[in-house]
């Protein structure tokens, strides 16, 4: 690990903890949408900020910042998350691997800010946190969605799950891709070399709620990993869950 990417590493952890305590003790609740964008992006840019990211945004303007959707992207690198939230018109909830939930204040800070997690292990918890996450759209809450359930260690877009796609029609709102670019040369999956760089977030055309809901789920999946593929310039991987 070079010096430069040791400061980074050590800057993301500081920063994270130190708003991460901030948002548990604040109790800076996800209901109270002004203040926990101004904790949010906060924590964003102050990454940003100590690493050297730059974040450019295309296509933004096809969000109503009041608007509600489900916005669904490839997922190569831990920097996505503050790329979006730096790009992105409104401050999203997230729905993350239940994993997380475990990591001491970054944890508590993401529940508190009214992200919801989801345990794939266990099915019907699964189910029950897709509803939460549903009700919370319905709510006027938009929500990001890693379809692939994981970041990706190659450059293509792997297959995708489903529980975004059953969280979009549930709640009834309409499906946005994005596509996330470079993000894998700033830190891929696997490495500990932290990068400065430039992030590039595109954002397509929204799905209107009638497509959401009227495709066949398959077709649906199919179309948007299809836009995703495009507005992030990468390939779609194989399937190989039946090889």
């Amino acid at each position: 690990m070079t010096p430069r990417s040791a400061f980074n590493f050590l800057w993301t952890t500081g920063a994270t903890g130190v708003w991460s305590v901030i948002g548990v003790t604040g109790q800076i609740p996800r209901k109270d949408p002004e203040r926990f964008q101004r904790h949010t992006r906060a924590w964003a840019r102050t990454v940003a900020a100590g690493i050297g990211l730059e974040v450019q945004a295309y296509g933004t303007w096809r969000l109503d910042p009041e608007g509600t959707y489900v916005l669904m992207a490839n997922h190569q690198s831990h920097v996505d998350i503050p790329s979006l939230f730096l790009a992105l018109p409104m401050v999203p909830g997230f729905l993350a691997k239940a994993e997380l939930r475990k990591v001491p204040l970054f944890g508590r800070a993401m529940e508190v800010g009214g992200h919801v997690f989801v345990d794939r292990a266990q099915h019907g918890r699964a189910i029950e946190a897709i509803r939460a996450a549903a009700a919370d759209v319905s709510e006027g809450t938009s929500i990001v969605v890693f379809p692939e359930g994981t970041r990706s260690s190659v450059r293509e877009v792997l297959p995708f799950k489903k529980g975004g796609f059953h969280l979009a029609r549930q709640a009834g709102v309409s499906i946005v891709p994005v596509g996330i670019r470079g993000t894998a040369d700033l830190l891929p999956k696997g490495s500990k070399q932290l990068l400065p760089g430039v992030a590039e977030v595109h954002v397509g055309e929204p799905l209107d709620v009638a497509t959401v809901t009227g495709l066949e789920l398959p077709e649906l999946m199919r179309e948007v990993r299809a836009r995703i593929c495009e507005l992030a310039a990468l390939p779609p991987a194989a399937d190989r869950s039946n090889a």
